[in-house]
């Protein structure tokens, strides 16, 4: 199938699921790396997955969404609270 008959199959299904953004095939395929992201998939394993060659064209999907940020917060406390810190008598005079 060609591209533009890729693209007129694709608007037509839009239309017919009456959705009235203006959604692209190229949408599709962002909406997938940024799930990708917000799944916490490695960088790398999505620029690879995409077929970017440079990692600046991967780095779009690094928006930080509130439940991506909500999860690294959790990943970096349990790391901190994991941490076991011991004192002398000497470190602490």
């Amino acid at each position: 199938m060609s591209r533009s008959g890729s693209q007129v199959s694709f608007k037509t299904i839009v239309l017919d699921c009456n959705i009235h953004k203006n959604i692209t095939i190229h949408s599709l395929r962002h909406c997938y790396g940024a799930h990708l992201m917000a799944a916490g998939v490695h960088l790398r394993a999505i620029q690879q997955e995409m077929g970017h060659d440079s990692p600046k064209t991967t780095a779009v999907y690094t928006q930080l969404t509130e439940p991506a940020a909500q999860h690294a917060n959790r990943m970096i406390n349990d790391l901190i609270n994991g941490l076991s810190l011991r004192f002398s008598e000497e470190d602490l005079s």
